[in-house]
């Protein structure tokens, strides 16, 4: 049955290889031709492991072979038996024939590259067959071709074996002894029939025989060993190309325990608009050269009370991401920046930032900040017990008539403000500056978790809530 293919629908296409034009699609014009434009087409499918999913070329070849132009000319596709194969009529381009056609002078020839997905479980190979045509043309035998996509047959399977190791080294490559055994893999996928499972072998080495092809194949990695990070997720494409025979998972040492990074600011205090300095050291403390290094300095909560610091300040260390430190050595970096106009909404300024390497994770990320002193307010937050200790605030939980006090957020911790709460565990401590501040109820209760009071400025301001324990 005929299927004329959407020019809209994109559906996914996937396939195995060649694909080839079959006999009698092209014949050349004959000697006796009459006067005029003459179109004749080929095509063929781009070679390949196709996959159902796939964008799946197939090379338009369009020539006037007449003495005279082609005008309007337009080309379609269907579908003539096989899996579906829905092609983007975006790609025929001027060809397009919802379009005005193209032109065409005698001789001239064109190649379009028309693409196509095949979402469909169904059995076999695409048979495509695209024309063309064109006002006045003088022999429309060669208008016409069927091009066959061949697909990687849906029953094939693939062997993906690999290792799985510690980069103790740091050499890149799996040495003796670095292997990881007794770590469980996976491969997942939501249209895999049963769940794909191992265990690495004593040299860190996994294998699965049969894994059903796709385009998107799952290896998981679970609870690597303490101390190491591990790529725990990667997508494979299996095609049947045996392609993934020797997938290696490197594991690392986290970069903290080889790169050591301070930040100091020059003041404790500034003022809006006002310049501070940081000064940032990076020193490499352990046993093996570092490169590949690079710095990221951001505002993780986006309040923009962060300084700024241009990404070409850090030289290496910046976007090129080229960064080297060989062991013992340091760097010191010095940076200006002007303290940003929102930091008096927050009481404080800082510089945040985030060391890190092309083949290394988990680098430190120091901080320093300075208070900016300014705006003041009140600052209204609740205190609640979780009777029923369904881990929720429910109605009836608020602390009545109980003492608290707000203390400055640092290491000797300073008193601020007294209040009391109400009936229904809501406290307001007056006129305080903006800040970051610590609650402490009156014994016998203590803070269940963090207790800590985020004092801002309007519109960041927002209540608190605490829950509190006893003992």
């Amino acid at each position: 049955m005929r299927r004329t293919l959407s020019g809209r629908a994109i559906r996914g296409l996937g396939a195995l290889t060649v694909a080839f034009t079959l006999a009698g699609t092209v014949a050349a014009a004959p000697a006796s031709a009459a006067p005029g434009p003459n179109l004749k087409i080929t095509a063929v499918a781009a070679e390949g492991r196709w996959l159902r999913g796939d964008t799946i070329p197939i090379d338009l070849q369009v020539t006037n072979t007449g003495d005279a132009p082609a005008t309007g000319v337009r080309a379609q596709g269907s579908t003539q038996s096989g899996p579906y194969y829905a092609y983007d009529s975006n790609s025929l381009g001027d060809l397009r024939f919802d379009g005005p056609g193209a032109s065409f002078q005698p001789g001239e020839s064109r190649t379009y590259r028309l693409t196509g997905k095949v979402w469909t479980t169904e059995a076999g190979n695409p048979l495509v067959r695209i024309s063309v045509q064109a006002a006045a043309d003088t022999d429309l035998s060669d208008n016409t071709v069927d091009v066959l996509v061949a697909l990687v047959p849906l029953d094939t399977t693939e062997r993906v074996a690999g290792q799985v190791y510690g980069d103790a080294n740091g050499d890149g490559v799996a040495g003796p002894g670095e292997g990881f055994a007794g770590l469980t893999v996976r491969v997942e996928s939501f249209d895999l029939p049963n769940e794909l499972v191992t265990v690495t072998g004593p040299d860190g080495r996994f294998s699965f025989d049969a894994v059903p092809v796709g385009p998107q194949r799952g290896l998981r990695i679970q609870h690597g060993p303490d101390g190491w990070y591990l790529p725990t997720y990667q997508v494979l494409r299996l095609d049947g190309g045996d392609g993934n025979l020797a997938v290696n998972i490197r594991g690392v040492r986290p970069l903290t325990e080889s790169l050591q990074a301070s930040i100091a600011l020059d003041k404790t205090t500034y003022t809006i608009g006002e310049t501070a300095t940081a000064t940032v050291t990076l020193t490499n403390k352990g046993t093996r050269p570092l490169s590949g290094l690079y710095a990221t300095c951001d505002d993780p909560l986006g309040f923009g009370t962060n300084l700024k610091i241009p990404q070409e300040q850090w030289g290496a260390f910046g976007s090129s991401r080229t960064g080297a430190l060989a062991v013992g050595e340091s760097k010191v970096f010095t940076f200006s920046s002007k303290v940003p106009d929102n930091a008096i909404d927050f009481g404080r300024t800082f510089l945040e930032c985030e060391f890190s390497g092309t083949t290394e994770l988990a680098g430190p990320r120091p901080s320093a900040e300075g208070k900016v002193p300014g705006k003041r307010g009140d600052v209204r937050g609740q205190v609640w017990v979780d009777r029923n200790e369904n881990g929720t605030l429910d109605p009836g939980e608020g602390l009545a008539g109980t003492a608290v006090s707000l203390y400055t957020y640092s290491a000797d911790e300073q008193l601020v403000s007294l209040a009391q709460t109400d009936a229904n565990g809501f406290a307001t401590f007056v006129d305080v500056a903006v800040g970051e501040y610590t609650l402490r109820p009156a014994a016998p209760w203590r803070a269940a978790g963090d207790p800590a009071v985020h004092h801002y400025a309007a519109p960041h301001n927002a209540e608190w809530k605490i829950k509190v324990i006893s003992g």
